[in-house]
């Protein structure tokens, strides 16, 4: 077991039960589905992230501008890693299964804070695989971890009114609409819609 994912695992010792040992060099859990396969994010994904997160169509809701160049996203990855590492949160990136191509990533935040309680997911996915039901896919891969692997009883999300493909990701993960928030993007005032979903729920 790697140094990375012993420490995970003194976190979340109940994760690691069920859990087949992911290769050695992954440094963390892999997860499979019909379409993508999500692993941990690696500071060797930087070029094939900034590939996505340079498109202003895709960093048009999110709270940074369009990355520069693989560089600046480093410190991005970094800080995920660490707080890996931490138990605070946990990045994926999503690969297309058949070509194992880096096309987007989902995560989950605050996990230290939510312990045995919850956590926020978020996600990025290039603009090349909208619309095809692949982040649906991934954002449903990362749900079903956190509350089937890591034990966690419920998922906030957060989401631009105007954003209405993340909405609709949300939605079809069972999540609901419970509040909503003020926030300065970009130096602009929006409003970002608050969604919830239980273990429960889910499983009902």
């Amino acid at each position: 077991m790697s140094i990375a994912l012993r420490a995970l695992s003194t976190v979340f010792p109940w994760a690691f039960k069920s859990l087949r040992p992911a290769p050695a060099e992954s440094g963390g859990p892999t997860i499979t589905g019909e379409r993508v396969r999500l692993r941990v994010l690696h500071e060797s994904d930087a070029e094939a992230m900034w590939r996505i997160a340079r498109d202003p169509v895709v960093t048009r809701f999110l709270p940074w501008e369009p990355m520069a160049s693989p560089g600046s996203i480093l410190p991005f990855i970094r800080d995920q890693e660490a707080r890996r590492k931490r138990g605070d949160a946990l990045c994926f990136a999503v690969l297309d299964k058949e070509t194992g191509e880096l096309i987007g990533s989902t995560d989950l935040v605050d996990i230290r804070r939510y312990l045995n309680t919850g956590a926020e997911i978020g996600y990025l996915l290039s603009r090349d695989h909208w619309g095809k039901g692949i982040m649906s896919e991934a954002a449903n891969l990362t749900a079903r971890y956190a509350f089937e692997t890591l034990g966690l009883k419920r998922l906030v999300a957060f989401a631009d009114i105007e954003n209405r493909a993340s909405r609709r990701v949300l939605e079809k993960l069972g999540m609901s609409q419970t509040d909503n928030e003020w926030r300065t993007v970009k130096s602009e005032r929006r409003l970002y819609l608050r969604y919830e979903m239980s273990r429960q729920e889910r499983d009902d």
